[in-house]
């Protein structure tokens, strides 16, 4: 080989074989590619000069035409640059509050076999004595925020979440998104507010939704019996048909309507029933997670679905919705993404506001009895002094939390795209260290993301971002 061809594999980029095939990713590129294993010799040892020259001049050529191709995107490259480019260049954007999320209430109309956060067996809800300071907060940190930085910015953001049903509270929830949108506006910012709701709302809810352009995400675990066997409402009975008739008002509204289905054990096998009904009810994206082994959930019978067997349905699942024209999504599937520095907001970026007055950068950490609040609390409001008080330390500490620092991940062919996956789940499995990712979920995501970039590669599958994305055929033929 000649001296300029003498590369190296880029350290960010994996190779891995599956089902008797070979893959590349290299995530920075978005490329996958499938390979022989003549190839697969050659890019990972280009600089095996002695090989290179024992090939014909025929298999030469079609080799240092590969090594160039890889050169030119920057999967292969120079020794004396593995250095500087083996890590990844992910913007830190965690200097600034973008995204405010308010828990509304812990009161609920459901009693769901699993909720996390017990909802419904408190009723505390927000007092504009807290939500206000907090929301005083973020403005004023956008306002603090670089000429560049506000140049740049268009809008922003306000989630609403449960912890209970924040429909419920009717009157506060309206309250705070409209003084919300009324401070972005005054400041020449575009709002956008999105709820999580269990979607048994009145119709003056729904009436309120489509007049201020809410975005809802809506909780249904699948057809009738599995949805009221796992959400039942509170007094016992169905809350299934309240809910179908609320996604398909929204629906005929003409609104892009996506649910979230949490599945156990139990309702494992009605994951392609659910991607049948989300096509019947003219639904856009269904949202699988596998259920969470914390709050109600742990005190009663249910169980996580195996991890292999989640993976395979949740696989046959995403074939099945692009065939609906449904969109089938899981948390840790990453491969079709950019960089991410970390998994989630709530690595120190998040700023979630309790009804209790305390800040969370997670939203599964509402309870100050959870252990996790020791790490994911980040500050008090203080309603008498109408003051917010931030731990700066503890927000430090949860921003440390990046791909670089995940010793445990630097393996993986998917770390720039997973980060170390969600990390109040790496606190619980594993004696509150939240960088020793849980196992489980590594299982699936191992399995999701290898077979879609399998199916990228081989052409089973197209890619969802054609300008950002390259599929290319390594298999070049050597005698």
């Amino acid at each position: 080989m000649t001296s300029e061809l003498r590369l190296i594999l880029n350290p960010r980029v994996s190779v891995f074989r599956h089902n008797g095939g070979v893959y590349l990713f290299d995530p920075a590129t978005r490329t996958y590619a499938s390979m022989n294993e003549a190839t697969l010799a050659f890019v990972t040892k280009p600089n095996d000069a002695n090989s290179f020259d024992e090939l014909s001049d025929n298999d030469r050529k079609g080799l240092t035409d590969v090594a160039e191709q890889l050169h030119r995107v920057g999967i292969l490259i120079a020794p004396e640059s593995a250095e500087k480019r083996g890590r990844c260049d992910i913007p830190d954007r965690s200097g600034s509050i973008t995204h405010l999320a308010i828990f509304v209430t812990t009161k609920c109309n459901l009693r769901c076999a699993y909720c996390y956060a017990h909802g419904g067996d408190s009723e505390k809800t927000i007092s504009r004595d807290i939500w206000q300071p907090a929301m005083d907060l973020f403005f004023s940190t956008l306002n603090a925020d670089t000429d560049q930085g506000r140049a740049n910015r268009k809008g922003v953001n306000l989630s609403i979440h449960g912890g209970g049903e924040p429909t419920v509270e009717f009157a506060t929830l309206k309250e705070i998104v409209a003084d919300f949108c009324e401070r972005a506006c005054a400041v020449g910012l575009q709002p956008s507010v999105g709820m999580g709701t269990n979607g048994t709302y009145n119709d003056s809810v729904h009436r309120w939704i489509i007049e201020n352009n809410i975005s809802v995400n809506i909780s249904l675990d699948g057809p009738r019996d599995i949805q009221n066997r796992l959400r039942p409402l509170r007094s016992g009975h169905s809350s299934y048909d309240i809910v179908e008739r609320n996604l398909q008002a929204l629906v005929q509204t003409g609104r892009r309507v996506s649910i979230r289905a949490t599945v156990t054990n139990e309702s494992l096998v009605t994951m392609e029933s659910t991607i049948e009904l989300a096509k019947q009810l003219g639904l856009t994206t269904v949202h699988f997670e596998p259920v969470s082994l914390t709050g109600r959930c742990a005190t009663t019978a249910l169980a996580k679905p195996d991890a292999e067997q989640f993976a395979e349905m949740f696989l046959k699942c995403f074939l099945l919705g692009l065939k609906q024209d449904v969109n089938v999504y899981y948390s840790g599937m990453r491969c079709f993404g950019g960089y991410n520095q970390r998994f989630c907001g709530a690595c120190g970026q998040n700023f979630c506001i309790t009804p209790d007055g305390n800040i969370t950068t997670c939203y599964e950490v509402l309870d100050s009895k959870d252990p996790a609040a020791s790490e994911f609390f980040i500050g008090k409001i203080d309603p008498v002094q109408g003051q917010v008080v931030l731990d700066q330390a503890r927000i430090a500490k949860l921003k440390l939390r990046v791909t670089e620092n995940m010793d445990a991940c630097k393996d993986c062919f998917i770390r720039y795209q997973c980060a170390g996956d969600c990390p109040v789940k790496s606190f619980r499995h594993s004696n509150h260290d939240l960088y020793f990712p849980d196992p489980y979920r590594c299982q699936i995501s191992d399995r999701v993301n290898k077979q879609l970039i399998v199916w990228l590669a081989d052409g089973v599958i197209e890619p969802r971002d054609v300008e950002q994305t390259s599929v290319i055929s390594l298999n070049h033929n050597i005698i």
